[in-house]
């Protein structure tokens, strides 16, 4: 689960190598998010990213449970196209669909 003040990585070739997570986007009272759905970055830049593994489990409707080493995100724009052109690693049949 992921929660304000959890550091991410970045698996993109943005530029960006590590992210805290100040809000979660959706709704006011949520405390946690999971897996959902070549630019230079600044230091301290607000930006927008999509998680894409989490070190918490997440469990399918087949029964399969899947569980990631670490907690990664690509960085994003504000139409939701990826800043990146290269994503690394292996990314979650939920999250391509």
């Amino acid at each position: 689960m992921i929660q304000p003040q959890t550091h991410l990585n970045v698996v993109d070739n943005s530029g960006a190598r590590k992210l805290m997570c100040i809000r979660i986007i959706g709704a006011s009272n949520r405390r946690y998010d999971h897996i959902v759905h070549n630019m230079p970055l600044e230091r301290s830049e607000v930006i927008r990213a999509v998680i894409i593994r989490t070190c918490k489990e997440l469990r399918r409707d087949n029964g399969m449970i899947i569980r990631y080493d670490d907690n990664v995100a690509i960085v994003i724009d504000h139409e939701g196209n990826p800043k990146g052109t290269q994503v690394f690693g292996a990314i979650a049949r939920e999250l391509r669909q």
